[in-house]
């Protein structure tokens, strides 16, 4: 990653900066119900490039009661400077926490459109295994890529 960015959890005062963010595919009051959901529940982190936002992730156990990102944004001018991979690992870091505290085994689950090339290549760079496919979700010729990563809890979050 190029320059320091910074990740935290998002606050509620983040949301407005958090939608307007483009996510492709997404529809707008799609990503903000579950931006504010995420926030609230604490499942949301923010990336900060300095007083700018350069993306965010949301997370959730609602993936047959299993860590699953529902929404993971990199800001098109902070692309490709590592920023999707960090907001990962972020996430990968609280999944862990929760399968320890909760007795759940320390896995992550994340989906991505078959036409969103850009995430899965970073899934496969980070170490994500092709999980399946779910048909009719998206539009005819368009299946939801669904990927799993078993987590190392000796070495920690893929790099």
């Amino acid at each position: 990653m190029t320059g320091i960015v910074r990740i935290a959890p998002a606050t509620a005062g983040d949301v407005a900066a958090l939608c307007a963010l483009d996510v492709p595919l997404v529809k707008r009051d799609r990503q903000e119900a579950i931006v504010r959901e995420s926030v609230r529940d604490g499942t949301a982190f923010a990336a900060w490039d300095g007083d700018a936002l350069a993306g965010y992730v949301t997370w959730d156990l609602g993936f047959f009661a299993r860590p699953f990102v529902r929404l993971l944004a990199v800001a098109r001018t902070h692309r490709r400077r590592g920023i999707g991979a960090a907001l990962l690992r972020r996430v990968e870091e609280a999944a862990l926490e929760t399968a320890r505290a909760r007795a759940l085994l320390p896995e992550l689950f994340v989906s991505t459109e078959g036409i969103n090339a850009g995430m899965q290549a970073l899934l496969a760079r980070a170490g994500y295994a092709p999980s399946g496919s779910i048909d009719n979700v998206n539009e005819p010729g368009n299946p939801e890529l669904v990927y799993h990563r078993l987590l190392d809890e000796g070495s920690g979050p893929a790099s």
